[in-house]
């Protein structure tokens, strides 16, 4: 449709492929683009493209379009191409950046355009990008409708079925993918230590036969999900599970129970917290490497994340 009278001068198709991508440890990040004509019902000789975008509403995001800036021949079963570059400006607390697009054909002096990602328009509101300072010392940028998994290392292997039992055996299943709801980062440090004071209060006692034990918990202390946050009062509510070790031949192997197995008994089902004996190495093992994807990932307050415990997802 020509922009300015209104008279439709024909039907052109295309695909367009984008890729935003951010980087964790820097205030640039990168949007390529790429444009396919797959079929027209009108002549293409002399058509041009052209993509129009804008990366904020103000001045708080730089952009260099590049090869986007003009506009280019194209032709059926032809494709053009290019990367949209952008940075933060900014240095202070986060940022999100809401991108839109307008993509205008011109042929014989004509012009149509079709437009998304703005408000109102198709993909409203899904071409978003947030930078941050706030997470470690250095800026960087990342686009928070991805939800990260937390995958438990297989060399912690008793705190991984530890977590993967809860999972399994709670109604609710935090973090398990296709069956729950994910975690949400704890980012206040006193929330997240009141968590810990009551799920691993007083009623708790480390098993006899677990090395070096630290009560584990399950949701993590650092996750809104903690059942502290859920409304529990005592660790006394929650599943218990204990990592005992036994010797045979010689060797040493470490086992998770929890109170009913022998009996075929499953842990509470309506419980809303776990905890677990134990041993030192696996539970601040699993602490550490979470604490690092954080970062990694740069999870905000309330930011979203799924923990694999080797449960299927569903």
């Amino acid at each position: 449709m020509d922009t300015f009278t209104s008279v439709i001068l024909g039907k052109a198709y295309g695909i367009v492929e984008q890729e935003i991508d951010t980087q964790n440890a820097n205030a640039e990040f990168f949007e390529y683009m790429n444009f396919t004509l797959t079929a027209a019902d009108l002549a293409t000789s002399g058509m041009t493209v052209k993509v129009t975008a804008r990366c904020s509403l103000d001045t708080s995001c730089a952009q260099n379009a590049g090869a986007w800036a003009t506009a280019r021949p194209i032709f059926v079963g032809g494709s053009i191409d290019g990367t949209f570059s952008r940075r933060w400006t900014g240095a202070v607390k986060n940022k999100s950046f809401l991108h839109d697009y307008a993509l205008t054909i011109a042929i014989g002096g004509a012009t149509g355009t079709t437009k998304w990602g703005g408000d109102g328009q198709p993909a409203d509101g899904q071409y978003k990008v947030r930078c941050d300072n706030e997470v470690t010392a250095r800026i960087g940028c990342v686009v928070p409708s991805y939800t990260p998994t937390f995958v438990v290392a297989t060399k912690y292997s008793e705190a991984r079925q530890f977590i993967g039992m809860a999972q399994a055996s709670m109604s609710s299943h935090p973090g398990w993918e296709g069956k729950g709801q994910p975690l949400h980062r704890e980012a206040n440090e006193k929330e997240a230590q009141d968590n810990r004071d009551v799920i691993c209060d007083k009623t708790f006692t480390p098993s006899s036969s677990t090395p070096n034990p630290q009560c584990d918990e399950f949701p993590f202390a650092k996750s809104e999900e903690s059942g502290r946050q859920l409304g529990v009062k005592s660790g006394i509510e929650c599943q218990r599970y204990n990592v005992v070790s036994s010797t045979v031949n010689g060797q040493t192997y470490l086992s998770v129970t929890w109170p009913g197995l022998n009996q075929g008994q499953m842990p509470p089902a309506a419980a809303k917290c776990a905890r677990a004996s134990m041993p030192k190495i696996q539970n601040e093992g699993v602490g550490g490497d979470l604490g690092r994807k954080t970062s990694a990932w740069r999870l905000l307050d309330g930011d979203a994340y799924w923990v694999d415990a080797g449960q299927p997802v569903a």
